[in-house]
């Protein structure tokens, strides 16, 4: 009978050498192997003469592909060669010889392989680093811990490829900003926008218009983070958002009453709009998503975008902070300062500043109900108050026709200017520009945080008075809302070049918005953190840890005050060392167990008295803990008013449940009373 199990394979033994023909038709390959380092050696046929070569590693196991580019180095000891065709291929992975196909040579592609001249990365200029770099290094070399030795290297070396790939990456920032420049005898204010529109492309040239609405004015402009959208408001209720590049119109619509500022919201599909009862937010078709009457007769509007808080001063002098992402007020106080319409924000640390008729600025938290700091800028009433996008340097301007520049880490005045009138809007721009409006006229100065400007940059005249200005984001482009609508000028060298499509992208596309929005949803900092100086927000709350321990050490189980006894001495070998410590540390243990029943007995005796100050108090009052009075309450009045006749009651009770709310004892309390009166 015939077995189907299968034939157990012969073990083949192992040889020195394995050698094949010399025939050039087969193209085999000769192998010299160490058996005590390669116990196998396998041929895949690719085609009738093209094979590939695979070895097996007898220690680790590991399958290595042999392409000619790597060779298996064995130990000193070993003997390994591997020949291909007729060329030798040594232990520093050259060829000796030629490899032939066909019988022809083929040309190895590692014989003409050239080096690389520049090894490594590119190299990178001192002061491009310098540019980038934030403090100096960290000598780590005094360190006696280890393992915060070892984070510590790992984080430098983090902050280090931060500043060389910021620094690498700055080739790819083609863009470079530029400013207007004239002859030594020409004046720069005679440049009309005309002139620059002429002189620059088709594209720039298309930046500059106006739009004359002289009917619901003055007009309110507001432009999007990202610089892409427009948002203009009417006193007269007029509200419009466009495309301002494309020319575009997303929304219009008249609120019907009068509207006295508007705002872009986290994203351009929101706006918030101040009318003059209640503040209003709107989607980007004019549809009315929420109607804010926490927020009633605002004057001016801010939104901190990374916070998600909008801001509003009204007439009566409230500022007020609510949180955009759940709907809820987060703060509002009454700064008793009068009316409110001058403010703006901080955009280094969201700090709010206002601009009150007494001459003063104020800087507020919505984590403290006092001002942070108090500031007299003016002699008079303040006009107008912008800070620069770094939150170094504040500028004010009043009815005393002075603009002043004020460096806010030292709250002191570094310039001072006398302009033609009192400038009524104030605005930064992201290279340092500074746009004032005084009446009809716009003046924009170039750096005068810190330098000392004799005059103004550019110089337009508006048909009527100014009511707002604000700069584009990411473009050299001022708008400015007016009584006659709406002027988009050219400025050159106001905004960055350069653009972070992951902090604003104008070019976003609706899914990049909807992931922008999730991540900033994410990242949303808490109101908490909003302070005035942003480096304490890394460092450790000295006060209240002090604070924290103080009132850790009076509680129960800590050590009491330190006791000093002495015993006295004994005699008859009864005062040794060891019996003298152990009498002095018994009447210690003693005095700490005596102090901590003299705590605990305090405490139950003040949360007794406590709890029966609060009993005769309800009781006066008719009341117990919840407020309401329970069914035995009313059951102990009732049986006070047994004595009196059917009608009597029935007014006691109506009067009491007057005072209570609970309607459930108010019930049981009526049948009590009928019960009584019917059983007497």
């Amino acid at each position: 009978m015939t077995s189907l199990e299968p034939k157990p394979a012969k073990k083949k033994q192992r040889k020195r050498d394995l050698k094949f023909p010399e025939d050039q038709s087969t193209k085999k390959e000769t192998f010299t192997l160490d058996v005590d380092k390669i116990i196998r050696t396998k041929n895949f046929s690719r085609g009738p003469d093209i094979k590939k070569n695979y070895t097996f590693s007898g220690e680790k196991g590991h399958r290595k592909k042999d392409k000619g580019v790597k060779n298996v180095l064995p130990n000193k000891s070993s003997q390994t060669q591997i020949l291909k065709g007729k060329g030798l291929k040594n232990q520093t992975g050259r060829l000796q010889g030629t490899q032939q196909k066909h019988g022809k040579p083929i040309k190895s592609r590692f014989q003409d392989r050239k080096t690389d001249p520049y090894p490594g990365d590119a190299p990178i200029p001192i002061q491009r680093l310098q540019k980038y770099k934030r403090g100096e290094d960290k000598y780590l070399g005094d360190m006696k811990n280890q393992f915060e030795t070892k984070k510590l290297k790992f984080r430098e070396k983090k902050i280090s490829d931060a500043v060389k790939q910021a620094a690498r990456t700055e080739t790819l920032l083609n863009e470079q900003p530029g400013f207007l420049e004239v002859g030594a005898d020409e004046d720069i204010t005679t440049i009309t926008q005309h002139d620059i529109s002429n002189a620059v492309d088709i594209t720039s040239a298309q930046k500059y218009f106006e739009l004359k609405l002289k009917q619901f004015g003055p007009y309110r402009a507001n432009y999007s983070r990202n610089g892409r959208y427009l948002l203009m408001a009417g006193n007269l209720g007029h509200v419009a958002a466009m495309d301002w590049q494309t020319k575009k119109l997303m929304c219009e619509f008249n609120a019907m009453e009068a509207v006295t500022d508007a705002k872009w919201l986290h994203i351009e599909t929101m706006l918030a709009v101040s009318q003059k009862q209640w503040t209003y937010i709107y989607d980007n078709q004019g549809l009315e998503l929420h109607c804010l009457k926490v927020m009633d007769s605002v004057l001016k509007l801010e939104f901190l975008p990374y916070h998600f808080l909008l801001v509003g001063a009204n007439a009566r002098g409230y500022l007020s902070w609510l949180d955009v992402s759940i709907g809820q007020k987060v703060a509002g106080f009454q700064t008793s300062m009068g009316r409110l319409d001058v403010m703006c924000q901080n955009p280094a640390n969201a700090i709010i500043h206002l601009g009150h008729t007494g001459g003063t600025v104020t800087l507020w938290s919505p984590n403290i109900k006092e001002p942070l700091v108090k500031m007299l800028c003016h002699g008079g009433a303040v006009r107008a108050v912008d800070v620069d996008h770094t939150g170094t340097y504040m500028a004010t301007s009043g009815v005393d026709r002075k603009l002043k520049i004020w460096d806010l880490r030292m709250y002191k005045s570094v310039h001072e200017y006398r302009i033609g009138g009192g400038a009524g809007q104030l605005s930064f721009s992201q290279r340092g520009l500074l746009a004032a409006g005084i009446g009809s006229v716009v003046e924009v100065y170039q750096d005068p945080c810190r330098n000392v400007v004799e005059s103004p940059y550019l110089r337009h005249q508006c048909p009527r008075t100014v009511a707002s200005t604000q700069f584009c984001p990411y473009e050299d482009v001022l708008g400015v809302g007016h009584g006659g609508g709406f002027s988009s000028l050219l400025i050159p060298g106001a905004g960055e070049p350069n653009f972070d499509a992951l902090e604003a992208n104008p070019f976003q596309s609706k899914k990049q918005r909807r992931n922008a929005e999730v991540q900033m949803l994410l990242q949303k900092i808490q109101p908490d953190m909003i302070t005035v100086d942003t480096s304490a927000l890394g460092k450790v709350d000295v006060k209240t840890y002090a604070e924290k321990i103080e009132e850790r050490n009076k509680l129960l189980f800590l050590k009491p005050e330190t006791i000093e006894f002495e015993p006295r001495h004994k005699k008859k070998g009864r005062s040794k060392t060891g019996h003298h410590e152990n009498r002095k540390q018994g009447y210690k243990e003693e005095m700490k167990r005596e102090f901590i029943k003299d705590r605990v007995q305090e405490k139950l005796d003040e949360a007794t008295r406590k709890r029966e100050e609060k009993k005769n108090r309800d009781t006066e009052q008719g009341k117990p803990k919840g407020g309401a009075l329970s069914s035995k309450g009313w059951q102990g009045l009732v049986e006070m008013s047994i004595g009196m006749w059917h009608l009597e009651a029935m007014e006691h009770v109506k009067r009491l449940y007057g005072m209570f709310r609970g309607y459930v004892a108010c019930l049981k309390a009526v049948w009590h009373v009928h019960r009584l009166c019917g059983m007497s």
